[in-house]
């Protein structure tokens, strides 16, 4: 049987994909199903009901069920009575305690190998084979074994198969793209990888793997996928949201599956200009010596260094109203002016990814925001969900934070109170807000609870007022230095129209200036 009536379904993980490969060695025409201990019967009820035709034979490569035990005998029941020869393997004994249940409905291949690939290879008489072999070898590097071998002292070779899997892998997460996993499978049975799988491999040691987007709601899967599409096509993008999704993380991964990938990405953080055209100049286009008092040397500008590449401006609705339409020319024709010259140095070949939390259409409405930039610039669109519009993922990703947050390892279990706590709050700051509350009560040894009260109590101010009253005694200031950097804030995000901000302000256009004008030496 050469393969075409087997199904494998296998996991995400190095020992999964090594598993599945070894199942292709004896049937290299086998259906892959890539799949998970939580979705593992939905997967077994889409083999029934599956489009190619009755299968002979499924081979499990080491999957675990998570909860919902009936529903998987009772699928497996159906698959027994469909008349498909069932074997479910396991080398590495978490699935040993549950054997009876198995053998109502399949054949369990339990075996004390070291690895699921072993389990595999060892019950389709693959050990003798070199490929079977350095299969079971290339397993034992898997991160998820207790005694497995350090990675870091592999062959080139199997670095490179390593990294292979963790970036098919990471396309899934990234991207919710899982034929390059399958891919990947069918690379590791034959031992040859293609041109795809070497770029796969370059892309990935380039940017790791850090920055999937987290959550398994269908907001996020639909977000995910509109990332992919939108990498593909080389026009600029607005990605809108609330401040602590994760727009950074978006754009990363626009950089990542775009064309680009190999080419520079440049980072501007457009609100530390906060009014200052010649500070936002300079960042963006660059300068020469001696264009103004410190500029003593050349500096090329944030679009010169992403030539070729990729340009964030991260909170593009700070940009002073006066840099816009600079902004505008360079976007429009690629030719860059520095401060002190008064030709273009060059032209640059840019991709401008642009994130805001603000309205563009409300400050395009009071004059703060070009319109014409705004057209441009929103070429495409993304937008973040905030974490209220997706609860069902606030648990899996403190769960995943708390994985890697520096001291909270060892308290990274969430009780069903905590998680309750969690899910029941709107989280106005979003997953940023979430980390610090999560460390807060590990580091703290504090109840979730009253972390997330304390939150409740400090941002219970109503807009008018949030961020700007005292938590404690040490931020007591001069009001002065309120009154003043208020009034700058106002002016910058109003264009520098100092009437319609006194308008706004309800205080005359000199009080205003009074404000402006006023900074005292000391607090």
């Amino acid at each position: 049987m050469p393969g075409g009536n087997v199904g494998v379904l296998t996991y995400n993980g190095l020992d999964g994909a090594c598993a599945g490969a070894s199942v292709l060695l004896k049937y290299p025409d086998a259906r892959l199903i890539i799949t998970s201990a939580k979705r593992v019967t939905r997967s077994l009820e889409s083999v029934l009901e599956g489009p190619t035709g009755p299968l002979e034979r499924l081979d499990i490569c080491g999957l675990g069920v998570r909860g919902d035990w009936e529903g998987l005998r009772a699928c497996g029941e159906r698959l027994k009575r469909s008349g498909i020869e069932t074997f479910w393997y396991c080398g590495r004994g978490y699935l040993d305690r549950w054997r009876d249940r198995f053998s109502s409905f399949c054949t369990p291949v339990f075996t004390d190998a070291g690895t699921n690939t072993g389990a595999v290879c060892r019950h389709l008489g693959l050990t003798g084979e070199k490929r079977g072999r350095e299969l079971m070898e290339l397993a034992l590097l898997d991160p998820n074994l207790r005694k497995g071998k350090d990675a870091a002292d592999c062959a080139d070779q199997q670095r490179f198969w390593v990294d292979l899997v963790e970036a098919a892998i990471s396309q899934y997460f990234k991207y919710q793209e899982q034929q390059a996993y399958i891919n990947t499978i069918r690379a590791l049975a034959s031992g040859q990888a293609g041109e795809g799988e070497r770029q796969l491999v370059a892309v990935y040691r380039r940017h790791g793997g850090e920055h999937a987007l987290r959550g398994n709601s269908r907001q996020m899967e639909q977000l995910r996928e509109r990332i992919r599409r939108v990498a593909k096509v080389d026009e600029h993008v607005i990605i809108t949201g609330e401040s602590g999704v994760g727009k950074e993380y978006v754009a990363r991964l626009l950089h990542e599956a775009g064309r680009r990938t190999m080419d520079p990405i440049s980072t501007v953080n457009c609100a530390v200009f906060a009014g200052n055209e010649a500070l936002a100049n300079s960042v963006l286009f660059g300068h020469v010596r001696g264009a103004f008092t410190g500029a003593s040397e050349d500096r090329e500008g944030a679009f010169v260094a992403a030539d070729g590449g990729m340009l964030f401006l991260d909170e593009v609705g700070e940009l002073p109203l006066s840099v816009q339409g600079k902004l505008l020319r360079v976007i429009e024709d690629g030719w860059v002016t520095p401060v002190g010259r008064d030709s273009p140095i060059g032209q640059v070949d840019v991709r401008v990814i642009a994130a805001t939390n603000r309205n563009l259409s409300q400050m395009i409405n009071n004059g703060s925001f070009r319109e014409d930039l705004f057209h441009r610039l929103d070429a495409l669109r993304l937008d973040v969900p905030p974490l209220r519009r997706r609860r069902e993922d606030i648990v899996y990703i403190a769960e995943y934070l708390l994985r890697n947050i520096p001291g909270c390892e060892a308290r990274r279990k969430l009780s069903e109170g905590e998680k309750a706590a969690l899910e029941s709050y709107h989280w106005p700051g979003n997953v940023r807000q979430l980390r610090k509350v999560l460390k807060r009560s590990r580091l703290l040894d504090l109840p979730m609870k009253d972390v997330i009260g304390e939150e409740q109590r400090y941002l219970q101010a109503d807009d008018a007022t949030q961020g700007l009253l005292p938590a404690c005694a040490e931020d007591i200031t001069d009001i002065r230095r309120v009154q003043h950097e208020y009034a700058k804030r106002a002016c910058s995000i109003n264009g520098g129209n100092i009437s319609d901000t006194a308008r706004r302000l309800k205080v005359s256009p000199n009080t205003l200036k009074k404000y402006l004008g006023r900074f005292p030496d000391r607090r």
